[in-house]
């Protein structure tokens, strides 16, 4: 699958977190310490939510400022796994990895256990996320990562899909 979104990244080199001994992502309840990403994703969410999902046909206009910090995934039931459709730019570079058409339950640990954990809470309970992720251990070049995660689909199907924006926690962009 090609991904026009994915910047070449060095190969050579091994991902940002495979050094990590352990991850983990918390909710951030209190929106003034949201990143201005986290806000844009939420107040988008906020005008198409209807009983926690984004309809599937949503126009993502608005989400523009995001490319480059956002994902998308959809959700396959069967596997209960997710694959990422798009892969945003700027996050590949910083992470040193693509998600190019790549299951989640492909990556590297820990991020695959936290990211799959993570997401089938979100598929079991449909709603807006905003928070953080941290990695543990010594050698790892981007320890904590904003996110903001919205679910998509419909009442009758349940998630569809997500949209995720991240990005490093010490270099939050204005938008």
């Amino acid at each position: 699958m090609s991904n026009t979104y994915l910047d070449p990244y060095d190969r050579s080199r091994k991902p940002h977190a495979a050094d990590a001994e352990n991850g983990s992502i918390v909710e951030m309840p209190d929106r003034a310490t949201w990143s201005p990403g986290q806000a844009l994703l939420a107040d988008w969410y906020d005008a198409h939510a209807v009983d926690g999902l984004v309809p599937p046909s949503t126009p993502v206009d608005l989400l523009g400022p995001l490319i480059g910090l956002v994902h998308k995934l959809v959700y396959d039931p069967e596997r209960d796994d997710f694959r990422y459709l798009i892969f945003g730019r700027t996050i590949a570079k910083k992470s040193n990895m693509g998600g190019d058409g790549q299951w989640v339950s492909d990556l590297i640990e820990p991020t695959r256990s936290v990211f799959l954990a993570h997401y089938r809470d979100l598929v079991a309970h449909p709603r807006l996320f905003v928070g953080r992720l941290r990695y543990e251990g010594i050698d790892i070049p981007h320890r904590e990562w904003v996110r903001a995660v919205a679910p998509m689909g419909t009442a009758a199907e349940g998630v569809t899909h997500f949209i995720v924006f991240t990005e490093t926690a010490h270099e939050p962009r204005r938008f």
